[in-house]
């Protein structure tokens, strides 16, 4: 089997011989049932493979839907004028990309259908290129933009070049409004939803379908899709690793399913993941390999949010997923709509989100927390985290608490507010503990109280127990006062009672204290 792995490009795939998942009946059902459409998936999710059989279809390019659903549902095959703009490959912190990337297409689209010398902006050279591409096939045009978001979530935190890039991304979505009578069909796509920043507003009723029941799989692969196109493949996994079919399958479930984009709760594969897993036939975390944006690392950094609760049902309501905040405020649309967070339940009007799966689970520490510490150079910090990791599996405690206190010791703190350094300080003991392999709970409900720390490893069980400018003795006193080892104590392993003091001046723990029980 041929795996369509880093080709984005329909055309390519089906001429090419590689494995093609059908999408088309979707694709045929957005076509026919409405104008204007916005769709937002996280990266590699098969947004620009979308998009692209989106423009075969509307070229008439018949021949390519061969075999397809698309071949029996659609009789007409009406070729139409496709303006297709696609704003990956760019850093749009160049004040100057935008207007470079646009340029290169309105050159292109005026040379097969004309220029008018008055028409200066890039909004005036579109309309123009759309209404004489009507005027001249007499069919209206369709207009494809692929990451429309790019030049926001590229230069956030460079407030003057995001406002020009705001500027000119409204000059140009807004000529489909005032195009309206020349458009057949509208399609943009990207990662977020910036809803209060103007750019949709600028556009004409875009349709937003990116938590629509009817299109959950229209990107990604289905539960019945890998059953369906991989089955061989599957069990040629399975004989290399010595386990049954059944049991790879449950593998990669576990690894690479989870997104949910409805309350529905229909299970997608990360393709990207699925097809590089099958293809290498290993269980990596290849999504994750790719990189964590930077925009989400400059968001969360700069939030109060608390890591720890994605392990659980983080609890969210339809607005606070489905856009930015103005400034990007919204840490939890952010993680939603990259693929960190995804719904695990519904009920009685909100959502209920965490992490999809073990990928992302465990990327998620491996991948954020070295960024979380990036005023440490690369070598320092992968060494001071191996190190960390090294001294709990041992059960070293000393040791463990002194590598935390020396990394938390190299985070600038400095400007941080005291709620901030609060939440910092939770989020990197979690980082710290789930980066070594074991699942932590940070401010763990019990009965009369709630534990800071708690983890178990193979041999020990630890209760921390942190306060903030005040002393060891007085952290270890909760501990015993509250009961909370007894209320968390463990048949086989022994309890490790940790009384930890953090100094808001020093921005660090400066003292702790252990008992064993």
């Amino acid at each position: 089997m041929k795996y369509p792995i880093g080709i984005q490009t329909f055309e390519k795939i089906i001429e090419g011989g590689y494995q093609y998942v059908d999408k088309t009946d979707l694709v045929y059902s957005l076509v026919t049932s409405g104008e204007y459409y916005f769709l937002s998936r996280p990266r590699r999710f098969g947004k620009s493979l979308l998009t692209t059989t989106l423009e075969a279809y509307f070229k008439g390019k018949k021949e390519l839907f061969k075999g397809l659903a698309m071949e029996s549902l659609e009789k007409e095959w009406v070729e139409y004028p496709v303006f297709h703009i696609d704003f990956t490959g760019a850093d749009y912190t160049d004040p100057n990309a935008i207007n470079n990337r646009m340029n290169i297409d309105l050159t292109s689209w005026e040379k097969v259908y004309g220029k008018n010398d008055n028409e200066v902006s890039l909004g005036d050279r579109f309309y123009g290129v759309i209404s004489r591409a009507k005027e001249q096939t007499g069919k209206q045009v369709v207009i494809l933009i692929d990451e429309y978001d790019k030049p926001l979530t590229d230069t956030i935190g460079f407030q003057e070049v995001q406002d020009q890039n705001r500027a000119a991304l409204q000059g140009i979505y807004g000529i489909m409004k005032r195009a309206d009578q020349y458009i057949r069909f509208a399609f943009l796509t990207g990662v977020t939803r910036y809803g209060k920043l103007g750019i949709f507003s600028a556009a004409n009723n875009l349709k937003d379908i990116s938590n629509n029941k009817k299109y959950n799989t229209i990107c990604g692969i289905s539960e019945e899709e890998l059953h369906s196109y991989f089955d061989d493949e599957v069990q040629a996994f399975a004989d290399e690793q010595g386990v049954s079919k059944e049991q790879m399958y449950a593998l990669l479930k576990g690894r690479y399913d989870g997104y949910h984009f409805s309350e529905k709760l229909v299970d997608v594969y990360n393709p990207f993941s699925l097809l590089n897993s099958l293809a290498d036939r290993q269980l990596n975390n290849y999504w994750f390999a790719t990189g964590t944006p930077t925009y989400l690392t400059k968001i969360l950094s700069k939030s109060d949010i608390v890591f720890p609760e994605f392990d659980d049902n983080l609890t969210a309501s339809g607005e606070m997923i489905a856009s930015f905040g103005n400034g990007e405020s919204n840490v939890i649309a952010a993680m939603y709509q990259s693929g960190y967070l995804t719904i695990k339940g519904y009920q009685d009007g909100y959502y209920y989100l965490g992490f999809p799966n073990e990928e992302v689970s465990g990327g998620f520490t491996q991948m954020l927390l070295p960024n979380y510490v990036d005023s440490i150079t690369s070598d320092r910090k992968d060494l001071d985290l191996v190190k960390l990791k090294r001294y709990i599996i041992a059960d070293d405690v000393e040791s463990f608490m002194t590598q935390i206190q020396l990394i938390m010791g190299q985070i600038p703190f400095e400007n941080s507010e005291v709620k901030q350094i609060e939440a910092n300080f939770r989020n990197m003991i979690y980082l710290m503990i789930r980066f070594s392999g074991f699942k932590v709970a940070v401010e763990l409900p019990v009965l009369g109280g709630r534990v800071d720390v708690f983890f178990e490893t193979d041999n020990r069980v630890y209760v921390i127990e942190c306060k903030r400018d005040q002393s060891a003795d007085d952290a270890l006193a909760q501990i015993d006062m509250k009961k909370y080892a007894k209320k968390i104590s463990s048949a086989d392993k022994p309890v490790v009672k940790i009384g930890a003091n953090f100094s808001t001046e020093e921005r660090n723990i400066v003292e702790w204290k252990v008992e064993e029980i």
